[in-house]
């Protein structure tokens, strides 16, 4: 990650810099929430009360106005700007089709809707790079391969390679393609929770890893995407044995005679229990869950078969004994079933558990700084309503998505939105081509999401990429949480990323070439006539769709004299062009009013409110 972070306001005040509109007035938002002294962004919840010198910052560090809504049920209106605000944040972008279908219906229906996730699983990936290098198993183009195993070693490194370029390319494409629901979200929810990284799991040391980790890989996103919103234990007990986690986090090495605390570490720290003030677990219960760990193998992974299996000669036969925290338990050695009594065991630790897995949902879908009214108010009652539903996360994720505290203002516009969001919610928003004209082109259409991919990843997010186990620093470290995102490098590669879709490119592959470029006639002509040939309420409504914070009357009226009329002073120089298009849409017309929309949309998308939801 790159070290130059910005705060809120120092990321405004460095891209208002380079815009040809001067927009910058006092933001309403930043102005009520922001903190008194802003200097390096404290925050009350990271302050020491035990520390005196910490507690004299109590009035430097507390909001000018405390957040102090709650878990009520919202009952505020319902207009595109909430429901824009429930897509956003649940998916990749919105469609405008989305939005209309949320406005036909209540706040309640919407987020029904929205939880709804169709259970039928999507079409595999396949065998996209056969026109380059010929599968070694002789799999056809186009097949299916993730039930396609290599016996040896002696061939198929090459294949895993590419099926594990498109097992990334795959899941990316998944994300474009999603539907209304919250599925495609909540699998990136889990996989940067729970990470493994493709590469590193192709480039271990395990037998027949390199050979067939793609299909393991893929078999551990599907875990996610089978139980996106399923029960939080259930899963955690699924993900200690897949043999994809056996080998990312070592406990496939994990034996009586040379014990590894690599995974038994990480599913307390990580996973389950966290490390904050609540949990008090320490060093000798690591080293006691090692034990409790040892014995399980990955087996067959050269067969479709491959399993995670239990070998009793390699387990520890001592009785497990943990400390005060775990109630001082002590694990008798029953083999296999050790596992499941020490889930149960830190399970058990319900109020730690649920407090922990729901400042992570709050952090990944709501905003990261959780002072102490949001720990009362949210927090807490949302935990006990998830023990209270036996770990289900559904419940949790319906009573926090009709609360009146996640349409509260505090938490609309402040959210930096991450590469996948700012890029994939881009080309989804404006409905660009993510997909290729012919959908049996499999090599070009998995070449396509690779570059996209690629170029995420240069930005610091990507599928199948994960920088450690515990995943993005966005979403879990403090101070600055959601602001790695930006830095002066990945910011200057998502703006011109975005410009270059408006002025359009060419990816060409395998005889066929796919445009992507925004169409921005397109994009206007899905708002009423009325609006699109008025200039200001055209401005408005690009203005509500694209940004989560409304633009002051000197700021629209200078965009517009800008760039619908090109620099002239009577909104009549647009409403005839548009008029003259719609009447007669010569090629002429058309360029006409092109020009001045890309310019419209690209001036509103170049402003740093854009980068937020």
């Amino acid at each position: 990650m790159g070290s130059n972070t910005f705060s809120r306001r120092a990321l405004f005040a460095k891209l208002l810099k380079k815009l040809p509109v001067n927009t910058q007035v006092k933001d309403p938002l930043f102005e009520k929430y922001s903190r008194k002294i802003f200097k390096g962004r404290r925050y009350s919840s990271l302050t020491n009360a035990k520390n005196p010198a910490s507690a004299k910052l109590g009035s430097e560090t507390e909001r000018v106005i405390n957040v102090s809504s709650g878990l009520k049920t919202y009952a505020g209106p319902w207009t595109t700007v909430e429901a824009l605000h429930l897509l956003k944040r649940t998916g990749f972008g919105f469609k405008k089709t989305d939005v209309d279908t949320l406005l036909g219906l209540s706040v309640t229906k919407a987020v029904d809707l929205i939880l709804t996730v169709d259970a039928t699983p999507p079409t595999p990936p396949v065998n996209h790079y056969n026109n380059e290098e010929p599968d070694e198993n002789g799999l056809p183009y186009g097949a299916d391969w993730t039930n396609d195993a290599f016996v040896t070693n002696d061939i198929g490194g090459d294949t895993n390679a590419n099926r594990t370029t498109g097992l990334s390319a795959w899941s990316l494409g998944l994300a474009f393609n999603q539907d209304i629901t919250i599925r495609e979200k909540m699998v990136l929810f889990w996989y940067h929770f729970i990470p493994i990284d493709f590469e590193f799991i192709k480039q271990s040391s395990n037998q027949f890893s390199n050979t067939n980790s793609a299909r393991i890989c893929y078999k551990y996103m599907k875990m996610f995407r089978d139980n996106a919103t399923g029960n939080y234990k259930s899963l955690i007990r699924k993900m200690a044995t897949q043999p994809a986690m056996m080998f990312y986090l070592n406990n496939q090495a994990n034996t009586k005679s040379a014990p590894d605390e690599n995974f038994a570490r990480e599913i307390m720290e990580l996973f389950t229990l966290g490390k904050e003030d609540g949990s008090l677990y320490g060093e000798p219960d690591v080293i006691q869950a090692a034990k409790v760990l040892t014995g399980w193998r990955v087996q067959n992974l050269n067969t479709i078969n491959e399993a995670t299996n239990f070998v009793a000669n390699l387990h520890d036969t001592s009785t497990k004994r943990f400390s005060a925290f775990f109630n001082n338990t002590a694990i008798a050695p029953t083999g296999a079933d050790e596992l499941d009594v020490f889930i149960d065991m830190i399970f058990s630790k319900s109020k730690v558990v649920s407090e922990y897995i729901c400042r992570r949902l709050y952090r990944f879908f709501v905003y990261y700084d959780i002072d102490a009214a949001i720990e009362t108010n949210v927090i807490v009652p949302l935990a006990q309503h998830f023990v209270a539903n036996n770990w289900e996360i559904l419940p949790v994720l319906d009573k926090l998505f009709k609360s009146e505290h996640f349409y509260d203002m505090a938490n609309r516009g402040v959210y930096i939105k991450s590469p996948l969001d700012v890029i994939v919610g881009t080309m989804r928003t404006f409905n660009m081509n993510y997909n290729v004209a012919d959908t049996t082109n499999y090599e070009a259409q998995y070449d396509l999401w690779n570059k996209l991919n690629m170029a995420m990843y240069g930005m610091q997010q990507a599928m199948g990429s994960i920088p450690s186990v515990a995943g993005w620093q966005a979403f879990y470290q403090k101070p600055s949480f959601h602001e790695y995102w930006i830095n002066s490098n990945s910011i200057q590669r998502r703006y011109a990323l975005i410009e270059y879709f408006f002025y359009g490119f060419d990816v060409e592959k395998n005889g066929l070439t796919t445009r992507l470029e925004i169409d921005v006639i397109a994009f206007v002509k899905q708002f009423p006539d009325t609006i699109c040939e008025d200039p200001n309420l055209l401005i408005n409504e690009c203005i509500k769709y694209l940004v989560p914070i409304d633009f002051s009357v000197t700021a629209k009226n200078a965009i517009k004299t800008q760039t619908l009329l090109t620099g002239q002073d009577a909104d009549y120089y647009w409403t005839g062009a548009w008029r003259s298009f719609v009447q007669n849409p010569t090629d002429m017309n058309q360029q006409i009013v092109k020009t001045r929309l890309r310019s419209l949309l690209l001036t509103i998308t170049e402003f740093a409110e854009y980068q937020l939801m």
